[in-house]
């Protein structure tokens, strides 16, 4: 592959993996907490819009990161056979980023985009809170915050990966 092209791959896949990483973690850290002020029928409105909303694009992103991954490690990189993979430290790490990356992404679509769905649809869960009663609604977004903390856990891995190779 010319240096240009890869160049241009390599581009596209740290462009889409600011947008996977950074669209979850600035949802999680920055949008989730300033909403927190709104009135809670707001909260779950607007919740379950962007969660709605962002997920086909968090998924493209990560899928994306994954696709052009697999192209840098093997037509624009060292891997050129299952030899350099279990054989190469290059190899190991890539195939365990490849690993951790299809791992996250699988976690972030099917466990917590569900378990987001799921609490953020309940709408008597955000009623009995409105009403007075917070301790359901907090205990729901508690688990939602740990399933969603797997992925950040994922996207740490990755990025000591890259720096590994």
């Amino acid at each position: 592959m010319p240096w240009e092209v890869r160049q241009i791959i390599l581009g596209i896949h740290i462009f889409l993996a600011i947008n996977w990483i950074g669209g979850v973690m600035f949802i999680g850290w920055g949008v989730f907490p300033s909403v927190r002020n709104m009135a809670f029928a707001q909260q779950r409105k607007f919740f379950l819009a962007l969660i709605q909303w962002s997920h086909r694009f968090l998924t493209a992103a990560g899928t994306g990161v994954i696709l052009t991954g697999i192209v840098l490690g093997t037509i624009g990189g060292p891997i050129k056979n299952l030899d350099d993979i279990w054989h190469t430290s290059y190899g190991n790490i890539w195939l365990t980023a490849l690993l951790i990356a299809l791992i996250t992404l699988l976690w972030g679509v099917f466990i917590g985009y569900r378990q987001s769905i799921k609490v953020f649809s309940d709408v008597a869960l955000w009623e009995t809170a409105d009403s007075g009663d917070k301790k359901p609604l907090s205990n729901a977004l508690r688990i939602t915050i740990l399933l969603e903390s797997v992925e950040v856990s994922g996207f740490i891995a990755l990025i000591i990966c890259m720096v590994l190779l």
